[in-house]
């Protein structure tokens, strides 16, 4: 009687450390078709996706470290590329907003001092100058997060 408990326990634990096994090496297959197809839509500019997908792989494999910590460097890869990206469209419009803004303050300065200027030539400029700020500012958040970024990919 006590030695089959024995065997049934022992056969248990057996089939468990092999299920666990399989598990293991099937989440290991997982992450790593994961980190691909991520790997991929990073390629294609598909960063949203991308992102995605590496979120998918955090949670589905939780055991696959490796895959993980390569999913970690592609996630900043990623974000980088996406802050890249925004400050090259915030630049362009901040040259063209700024070179709009010197424009109009010019010629509102100079209807002002012939006290000809209108309201609407002052609610226009100062909305100008609310948008060029607020692309500056944006502009600046998007420097900081690069550098962060790039911070944190040397450690």
């Amino acid at each position: 009687m006590k030695t089959n408990k024995i065997t049934t326990l022992c056969a248990a634990i057996a089939m468990m450390a092999a299920m666990a096994g399989c598990t293991g090496n099937n989440m290991k297959k997982e992450a790593e078709g994961l980190l691909d197809n991520a790997r991929e839509q990073f390629g294609k500019g598909q960063y949203k996706e991308a992102l995605a997908t590496i979120d998918s792989l955090r949670k589905k494999c939780p055991e696959a470290i490796d895959e993980r910590k390569a999913a970690l460097r592609l996630y900043q890869e990623i974000e980088l590329k996406r802050a890249q990206l925004n400050v090259e469209s915030a630049d362009k419009a901040l040259q063209k907003i700024e070179g709009e803004y010197e424009q109009m303050k010019k010629t509102v300065e100079d209807l002002k001092s012939k006290g000809i200027a209108t309201a609407e030539q002052l609610k226009q400029l100062t909305l100008t100058r609310v948008k060029r700020d607020s692309l500056k500012t944006v502009f600046d958040v998007e420097c900081a997060k690069i550098k962060y970024i790039n911070k944190r990919m040397k450690e």
